[in-house]
């Protein structure tokens, strides 16, 4: 990933057994620090430049307190058990994404991904609907009123598309190739978003007739 030797990353690790990792980062990142503690991590943010924290220490509240610090660093926290808690709590924290345990490589290098992309576009990774909706981009997750709305992935994929092109008209052709791999029917299409208009609300999700469809945030 060409875009990650600009970045330096930190790794809080409790028993370095990610040596996929431990091995990708050290390799492609701008530099690359590794700790065993807390402690030895803090001594590293107060003294180095650092763009990516992943740790697989879980401590929620020392995450809020760097958030209070950098409003801007990206925070990766890898858990072998995610609860929903979590995931609202990440939503609070922001720039904050859960891995599960073990890291497989793809996972790593699409989380690296979106974290580089938000850092570029200096934006945030929560996304506020209507009617008490919000998603989470980092972590894929959709809430009303602070509780999860589980989607398919299909339909997951799908949200996280179309909240890329909030706004905009994003023509059949487009869905096709970025959610089907070529293979979508209009039926599936009509499927999947009636479903999703169930699960928030009818106006998120606007059909542009014989072109596509529009998600509208505002």
């Amino acid at each position: 990933m060409k875009e990650l030797k600009y970045l330096n990353v930190l790794y809080i690790s409790n028993d370095f057994t990610q040596n996929t990792t431990i091995e990708y980062l050290n390799i492609n990142a701008k530099e690359f620090f590794i700790t065993y503690n807390l402690n030895d991590a803090t001594n590293v943010l107060n003294t180095k430049k650092i763009n990516i924290i992943l740790s697989e220490h879980n401590n929620i509240q020392y995450f809020k307190e760097i958030r209070k610090k950098n409003e801007r660093i990206q925070i990766i926290i890898a858990s072998k058990l995610i609860e929903h808690l979590h995931l609202i709590e990440a939503m609070k924290i922001k720039l904050l994404k859960f891995l599960q345990m073990p890291i497989t490589k793809e996972e790593l290098i699409a989380s690296l991904k979106t974290c580089i992309q938000t850092d570029d576009a200096n934006k945030s990774n929560i996304i506020n609907l209507q009617n008490g909706y919000v998603y989470d981009y980092y972590n894929q997750v959709l809430l009303k009123n602070k509780k999860v709305i589980l989607l398919s992935k299909k339909e997951n994929d799908f949200f996280k598309f179309m909240v890329n092109k909030t706004n905009n008209t994003v023509t059949y052709k487009e869905i096709n190739e970025n959610i089907w791999q070529g293979s979508m029917t209009h039926d599936a299409l009509r499927s999947l978003v009636k479903e999703l208009r169930k699960k928030t609300y009818k106006d998120l999700i606007k059909n542009i007739s014989g072109i596509g469809y529009r998600f509208n945030l505002n």
